[in-house]
């Protein structure tokens, strides 16, 4: 089939599509790939989808609807080739009654706070993991300063020990004089 050739495609979408934003969505990528036609929730839960535009916009359109992201998720798509009408000088969504769509965008509301709230909790994830590497890597430090001044206190004992003993080497050979061991 040639890019460039004009076509429609009647789609139908199955799976979690309605009430989380999926049409929306959907016009998005339309109108990124020109695309013209609509979308429309069908009965239940699938989506109706009438497609135009160049057979190989309309597949990379096919493409990209299939989303998995919580919370939609496309379980199967179905097209039908029809003949290219060119009806559409844009693509649109059809609309339920004014409390259908009042509570389809409550419920994108609810799914886009699920999402920030998956996410946040992903972040405090590593947050805390985070904070876990640094108090080891504190522990680890203060080991170090730890062995540090026990080293130094061992080496200044020595050099004390050894300072008294040139002292008292050096009072026995009666270098020094008038000077208390």
């Amino acid at each position: 089939m040639e890019s460039y050739k004009l076509s429609r495609y009647s789609i139908q979408v199955s799976g979690t599509v309605q009430r989380f934003g999926y049409r929306h969505i959907v016009q998005n990528i339309a109108r990124k790939l020109n695309i013209t036609g609509y979308i429309e929730n069908l009965e239940g839960y699938d989506v109706h989808i009438i497609a135009e535009g160049r057979v190989n916009d309309l597949e990379a359109f096919i493409k990209a609807i299939r989303i998995v992201e919580y919370p939609v998720e496309v379980e199967e798509i179905s097209t039908v080739e029809e003949e290219y009408s060119g009806n559409f000088s844009y693509f649109k969504v059809n609309r339920g009654s004014p409390d259908e769509e009042l509570a389809e965008r409550f419920d994108t509301a609810i799914a886009i706070f699920s999402r920030m709230e998956k996410k946040q909790d992903i972040a405090l994830e590593k947050h805390d993991k985070s904070i876990s590497l640094q108090e080891e890597t504190l522990t680890e430090v203060k080991g170090m300063r730890t062995d540090l001044d026990n080293h130094l206190n061992k080496e200044i004992s020595e050099m004390r020990i050894e300072l008294k003993e040139i002292r008292m080497a050096l009072i026995n050979y009666g270098i020094m004089t008038g000077v208390r061991p």
